[in-house]
This record gives C-alpha cells, structure tokens and sequence, in this order.
C-alpha cells in the first residue's frame, strides 16, 4: 500500500498480558506491517509483551492518566510521527484533535448495555458519564466504525443513531498460537474435562456454569472444570460457592495463561462452555472450533450470530438449562463429531489475512477522500 506507508494504532490494551482486545491489536499489527505498512504503536508505559517486527516502531507516551494520554500526548505524537491514518482499537479513545483521519474499532458497548455496570466504582454517575463522553467523542471523530459483530453495530446504532453510515462489520481473526505445548495442570487429564476460557467477569455467568457442572457431578465422576483467567474479588466467591457444593475438589482455577498452555488447555478438553450473558463476540467459541472441541455457548447478543449452528445453544438464565446442554454434549458422540465438523468448518471464515484485507479496503477508502478533498 504506497499512498499510505504509515498507521497509527493505540497499544495501550497490549501493554499488560495479552487477552482480548491485546490479541486483536497484536494480530491487527502483526498483518499491517506484514502487508509493507509502516505501523506505529503508542503505549503509555513500557509493555509486558513486545509486538516486535520489521515495520513496527513502539513509541510509550509515559503517563497513568489517560485524558492526558488521549488528548495531549497522543494527539502530539500522531503529528510528530507524520502518522497518515490512526486506528483506535480499543472501542473508545480518540483525541478530540486528532490531526489525522482515524478508524474505531468498538467491540462492544457493554458498559451501556449491563445495569449497575459501573456498580463497584466509587463515582458511578462519573465513570458512565466519562465512558459516554469519550465513546461519543470517538464516534463523532471516527472516519470509519468497525465491529465485531452485528449485534455489536446493531447495539450501537440503537444507542448512537448519527453512526449508521459510517458503521462496518469486520470480524477479527482468530490469534491460534503456534507453540505446540503438551501441557495441562496437575490432576486434569484429556478429555476429561470441561473448560470455560472466557475471563473472570459476572457477565461471564460463572456462578451458574458452577452450579449445573454440580448437578451432572454424580453422572461424570471424573469429569472436572477448568476456569481460567484472573479476578481475585470473584474468583473468592466463585471457589465459596464450589465449596458449599462440595465440588472444590473438581473446579480448577488455572490464573492467567500464556498462549502455549492456553492452546494446550484447549485442544485437550471434552468440550468449551461459554454460557455468558452478553458478549461483543465471543473468541473462546471460535478458540474451540479451530481447535476441533465441540461448544456449548448461550443463545444471546453476538453467540448465536458468531458460531451460527455450529454450537450447542443454552439459555444462560437456567443452570437447569446448562446442565442439559453439557450431558447432551458429554453423552453423545455422534452429536460431539457433528459439532466438531461443523465448528471447523465454521472457524475457517475467521483469519486474520482476511480479517486485514478487508482493514486495508477501509484505510485505503477513507485515505482517497482525504486527498481528493
């Protein structure tokens, strides 16, 4: 692409262990400066996990606030550089000034969608209105909005009439490790377990995963539940609650993951159960298609639309409904190898080449209008 040899990306949800939103920026990266791009990324400290290569210059804007981040060192930066095109990731973040054409990436827009989302915080009214505010400013400033999902674009067209023009779907690929580990923890053999990979989170409906893995316990004995990510708050009351079951012994909760032991994790369990109550996309239920496990996820926002029939649908609201979801899965062969195919089959139309192809049309778009105006 020689009209615009230069992109902007802000690094600052890949500055600490890669999950989510970090793996998206790492993947974006990785296939901008492969592409020939010259692509820099911004971080506002120094980053546990380098996204290194040829084209890709790292530049930290060091500071803990992220208005000044926003609004004064990045918008600076950006002119310093000689950045043609900025692309903000991490669905909210660009500088009211910014001095060159920017894209949004909006994954989700859950905190508007979730009451008492900011219920922990201890200036509720001022963190929704400072989300608001820095996710409206992102909007109006964006050339382009691009989404994961259509439920995401849907959700927000629903919340932000203004966007519907400007508004693309481009799901991300799918960011599979190449490092073969022959891992698991202590105690967990193949097969023999069901994995949830989705994060610690309440909308992650954890609570109620525990609760119907507790009533099919007695018909798969040796089966056993592998939740990985890290919360300590929730965490604390999710291991109470195995414990009131009497089924601590049989949840393991792994911590953070690298991607080796993740992947390892993975391709070793009887099945991925991702029973969440809202989500932008979904990941995991993609993570266990490729990885030929079959899924079982819930029937709501982005999931069905996501796995589109190659996943065993759950209403989320009953663990009645859980729990029969799982001895559906775990007793039926033939109904695991339908799932399977049909997962693997599904997984293939996520790839990052294609997921950039598409990135480029965008950035080459909005980069033509800037230079015939």
């Amino acid at each position: 692409m020689k009209l615009m040899p230069k992109i902007g990306i802000d690094g600052r949800y890949a500055e600490g262990r890669l999950t989510g939103i970090g793996k998206y920026i790492k993947g974006l990266v990785g296939e901008l400066a492969g592409q020939g791009l010259i692509v820099v990324i911004f971080y506002s400290k120094k980053p546990l996990e380098n996204i290194n290569g040829k084209n890709i210059i790292p530049i930290i804007l060091q500071t803990r606030n992220r208005y000044v981040f926003e609004q004064i060192l990045l918008p600076l930066a950006l002119k310093r550089e000689k950045v043609n095109l900025f692309h903000e990731p991490g669905n909210l973040g660009i500088p009211f000034f910014c001095p060159c054409p920017s894209v949004l990436t909006v994954h989700d827009i859950i905190p508007l969608l979730v009451n008492d989302y900011f219920k922990k915080s201890p200036w509720q009214r001022l963190s929704k209105a400072s989300y608001s505010l820095r996710l409206l400013i992102s909007l109006l400033k964006a050339k382009q909005i691009l989404t994961d999902s259509k439920f995401t674009q849907n959700s927000l067209m629903r919340k932000f009439s203004f966007v519907k023009n400007k508004t693309t779907v481009i799901s991300p690929g799918i960011f599979c490790s190449k490092e073969e580990r022959n891992w698991l923890p202590m105690g967990i053999k193949p097969g023999n377990f069901i994995l949830n990979q989705g994060g610690i989170d309440k909308r992650k409906n954890l609570l109620k995963l525990i609760n119907a893995f507790a009533l099919i316990k007695h018909e798969f004995p040796k089966l056993k539940l592998v939740i990985t990510g890290e919360n300590p708050s929730l965490e604390t009351e999710l291991k109470k609650a195995s414990r009131d079951l009497k089924i601590e012994k049989k949840v393991l909760f792994t911590g953070y993951l690298a991607e080796d032991k993740l992947w390892s994790l993975v391709k070793k369990a009887a099945c991925i159960c991702l029973p969440s109550e809202i989500e932008g996309f979904g990941m995991p239920v993609l993570e266990g298609f490729v990885a030929k496990v079959p899924v079982i996820t819930s029937n709501n926002s982005s999931l069905e639309e996501i796995s589109k029939g190659a996943a065993f649908l759950i209403d989320p609201a009953k663990v009645e409904n859980i729990a029969q979801g799982l001895k559906k899965i775990l007793g039926s062969k033939r109904l695991r190898e339908e799932l399977i195919k049909k997962g693997f089959d599904r997984a293939a139309k996520f790839s990052w080449p294609q997921t950039s192809k598409k990135i480029l049309e965008i950035y080459e778009k909005i980069w033509l209008e800037e230079n015939e105006s």
